[in-house]
């Protein structure tokens, strides 16, 4: 039974899409780098505070979708996605 309602929580968790939370941090007015040490930063000086709270909601505290939108911005460097 417990095996049930584990994967049933697993198919029911929302999935992350770091293509997608990039597109909402440019579509409010933002922008990305990624530093040559992998670090990742994020421009939104321009961004509305109430739409950045919702977009930075979405990774902050988050390590492993943080992590998945290093590894987006470096495959677009590299030429690997559009």
């Amino acid at each position: 039974m417990a095996t049930q309602l584990t994967q049933a929580a697993a198919r029911s968790a929302p999935t992350f899409d770091p293509a997608a939370w990039l597109h909402a941090l440019v579509s409010i007015g933002g922008g990305y780098a990624l530093a040559s040490d992998k670090r990742l930063w994020l421009v939104v000086a321009d961004c509305p505070a109430d739409e950045l709270t919702d977009v930075m909601a979405q990774v902050v505290g988050h390590p492993d979708r943080q992590d998945a939108v290093r590894v987006t911005i470096e495959r677009r460097q590299n030429g690997e996605i559009a």
